[in-house]
């Protein structure tokens, strides 16, 4: 049976990225870079980093850590990015290869709401699509293509207790 934290563990590993952001004023700027994805927690969770460059940006970094709430049955990602972005995204895990997270908040004093869409495509790809909403309309579209660059699964060494 798949659960929510063998789809977490399947983004493990090292990814070439490239995305595309769609803004409501319909203009486009597309990036590229690389992530590193590893499992932390002994298998709990994952840690996503993610650097590379943006059209209009420039350098662009973003620390991600994603992982599975057994008890509530909650998928939760938490980011920061360059940019100054810090959000709590939460989700539930519906089965296949999905897994949808939202975030609702406020961005420049306006109420704000993020939905992400992960889809695993493949052992090799998955892509990602970040809707933004500002007062309901949609502002941003981002998309996000990650190939696998490396099979190595990364994973921070077992402690040995005394």
């Amino acid at each position: 049976m798949v659960n929510a934290e063998s789809i977490i563990n399947r983004l493990t590993g090292e990814w070439r990225v490239s995305a595309k952001f769609s803004m409501e004023d319909g203009s486009v700027a597309k990036g590229q870079g690389t992530a590193t994805a590893r499992s932390i927690a002994l298998g709990r969770g994952v840690q996503v980093v993610l650097k590379g460059n943006l059209e209009g940006i420039g350098t662009y970094e973003e620390y991600n850590i994603v992982a599975y709430d057994l008890e509530e049955d909650v998928i939760h990602h938490f980011v920061v990015t360059s940019m100054g972005v810090v959000h709590a995204h939460s989700g539930r895990y519906g089965g296949g290869d999905n897994m949808v997270l939202r975030w609702s908040g406020h961005i420049r004093g306006m109420p704000a709401e993020e939905e992400i869409t992960v889809n695993l495509t493949s052992e090799d790809e998955f892509t990602i699509r970040q809707v933004d909403r500002v007062e309901g309309k949609v502002t941003t579209i981002g998309d996000y293509l990650y190939r696998r660059s490396s099979r190595r699964v990364l994973e921070e060494p077992v402690p040995e207790f005394a």
